[in-house]
């Protein structure tokens, strides 16, 4: 019986590392990536920045994925009122986070192409990015921009003199992956 658990344990060592190797996992670097949006009122435009996003881009394989996520509260416009006002409009307590996800991912030479489902207050909708990317042996740079119509995510735009918000936002984004060299 000893000498069949110690054959499996020898054959089944290097099988495990074998897979574990087979697949790449790049960390984003929340430090060096942002994601800026731009909204717009009659009166005047304004934009917020995150500089604490969160993610990782996943290959494995044939399997490639990526995940983003980004804290409501951590958007920045310089000006804590409205910043205030963004959080109950987006009810942040409810709904804390925005979230892309996609495995469904088209690389070529300098473009990705993202076929995923963003998740903004609530609401998941279906999306398809295209960013710029570079790729070094330890980094990886996408950048690209979106819109978003706030009202398909049900929410209520807000007023000024009567006057709502234009309903569509700009989103920009950068994100910095490093290659996770511990797994």
């Amino acid at each position: 019986m000893k000498k069949y658990l110690i054959l499996f344990v020898l054959f089944t060592i290097p099988l495990i590392k074998c897979f574990s190797q087979d697949g790449e996992k790049w960390m984003l670097n929340t430090k060096k990536s942002l994601i800026q949006y731009e909204a717009k009122h009659l009166l005047h435009n304004w934009n917020g920045i995150n500089k604490a996003v969160k993610g990782v881009f996943v290959i494995q394989g044939d399997s490639v994925k990526i995940a983003v996520a980004a804290n409501i509260a951590d958007f920045d416009s310089g000006i804590s009122n409205r910043d205030s006002n963004t959080l109950r409009v987006l009810d942040v307590f409810k709904h804390p986070q925005v979230r892309f996800y996609s495995d469904q991912i088209l690389i070529s030479e300098n473009n990705i192409s993202f076929d995923g489902e963003l998740d903004f207050h609530g609401i998941k909708i279906k999306k398809k990015l295209e960013a710029l990317y570079t790729i070094t042996e330890k980094t990886m740079t996408i950048q690209g921009s979106f819109a978003v119509v706030l009202t398909d995510f049900n929410i209520k735009l807000p007023s000024l003199m009567l006057v709502k918000m234009d309903d569509v936002a700009d989103v920009s984004y950068e994100l910095v992956f490093e290659k996770d060299t511990d797994n």
